[in-house]
């Protein structure tokens, strides 16, 4: 069966990632918006609580948690890696490219994030 979850972006979806530690989805989209949300129960009773939500200064396009699953990062068409505490901290900027930031993955092996950006590199 199809949930909808409450207070969904304005504009199409770009990306979704699950939390790997608790029940939060993260979403970006097109109007500039990164989203939280707990997903709460099972079954035909799933529903959603808005958690949270951060701004870039354009359309975002991807996310990725890291594996402590408290953070989150996202890229976009602002040029800028955002990395987001969702305990309450304020979002930083962690890096630029020089064109939008396409995708990005957290190595924890590593203890890396990697973007990749149209400006074709990975940074």
């Amino acid at each position: 069966s199809t949930r909808k979850v409450q207070q969904p972006p304005a504009d199409s979806v770009t990306s979704l990632c699950f939390s790997p530690k608790a029940n939060l989805l993260v979403a970006t989209s097109w109007d500039n918006q990164v989203r939280c949300w707990e997903v709460m129960g099972s079954g035909t009773n799933t529903g959603t609580v808005p958690k949270a939500a951060i701004s870039h200064e354009q359309p975002v396009l991807c996310s990725a948690w890291k594996d402590d699953g408290t953070t989150v990062f996202s890229g976009g068409c602002d040029k800028q890696v955002k990395m987001w505490p969702l305990s309450g901290s304020q979002p930083v900027t962690v890096g630029m490219h020089d064109a939008p930031v396409k995708e990005l993955a957290w190595i924890p092996e590593t203890n890396l994030l990697v973007t990749g950006s149209w400006d074709k590199t990975l940074r």
